[in-house]
């Protein structure tokens, strides 16, 4: 949902302010904490391309090939193979430093996530499409309006809830903190980080 007031009072527009503001304070840490994070993978991307590990034109590649026999469909790119040696430490890192983490990972602007937690990174079963929804989250396009809004917002960060689909019918409600990932000043996707609700 989302609201725009239009003409108010004044007591109306400062509630709202406050309201606003006490929510941003609770808020706070995990909004840090997604932001850091974020920073720290766009300086291991940096460094990457500086020390010639990959090339710009590898870690905005969106020329996403599908990985045959995938259901739902599993995809790879030129930087796939760095990306999982250079955020699975990260993304695992964090994830294991809080219980109340869901999930944590990277997405880039077009919602593929290469890398997930080890947990939502297992290797898919033929014929099990719902197994591999809920366990095989990897190397996937998240092109829903959630997944969309995390990987193209470049406000300082993003709070928002959703149903995320782990198939068979089966939702579970997240709460998310993102934050943008800026690479030498192009924009390259977004950190989420979700808490069940």
């Amino acid at each position: 949902v989302h609201v725009a007031f239009g003409v108010a009072s004044e007591a109306f527009t400062t509630g709202i302010g406050q309201l606003f503001s006490a929510l941003e304070s609770q808020a706070r840490p995990l909004i840090e904490r997604s932001q850091f994070i974020a920073r720290e993978i766009a300086s291991v991307f940096e460094h990457a391309l500086l020390s010639g590990e990959m090339t710009s034109a590898d870690l905005f590649d969106v020329d996403y090939r599908p990985i045959a026999g995938t259901s739902p469909q599993q995809f790879s790119n030129r930087a796939l193979n760095q990306l999982e040696r250079s955020l699975t430490p990260l993304q695992e890192k964090l994830k294991a430093s809080d219980p109340a983490i869901v999930f944590c990972c990277a997405v880039d602007r077009n919602g593929y996530l290469p890398v997930h937690n080890v947990e939502y990174s297992k290797p898919q079963r033929a014929d099990d499409p719902i197994w591999n929804a809920a366990n095989c989250r990897n190397k996937r396009i998240f092109d829903d309006r959630a997944g969309l809004t995390c990987a193209r917002s470049t406000q300082p960060y993003l709070i928002h809830a959703y149903r995320r689909d782990m198939g068979g019918g089966k939702f579970v409600v997240l709460k998310e903190y993102v934050a943008p990932i800026t690479v030498n000043g192009r924009h390259w996707g977004g950190f989420r980080c979700a808490y069940e609700i």
